[in-house]
């Protein structure tokens, strides 16, 4: 049990939380630059598998950061599921 307290310390570090901060906002706006580009010049050139997997990836990463009760993690995934899902709307709509 104290190795998963100190574990769990670790992860509150200010550090560790900045590298979490930066890896859900590029996510987000990686997603959400495909998603602006699939909207204004057409979804023809998005991979569907690269969009259905990063939809699961998004999902998965969402349902482990409402086990963590992490507040960044769960907003920033809620954008990349929203943006990734409706790439694939426009996909489907689009052809």
């Amino acid at each position: 049990m104290a190795e998963a307290e100190q574990k769990r310390r670790l992860a509150d570090r200010t550090s560790v939380q900045l590298i979490g901060w930066i890896a859900c906002l590029m996510l987000s706006i990686s997603l959400v630059y495909v998603f602006v580009r699939s909207m204004v010049n057409g979804p023809d050139e998005v991979d569907p598998w690269f969009m259905a997997l990063q939809v699961t990836a998004s999902i998965l990463f969402f349902l482990y950061a409402l086990r963590l009760k992490n507040k960044v993690f769960i907003t920033a995934n809620l954008v990349a599921i929203a943006s990734a899902a409706g790439t694939l709307v426009l996909m489907v709509v689009k052809k």
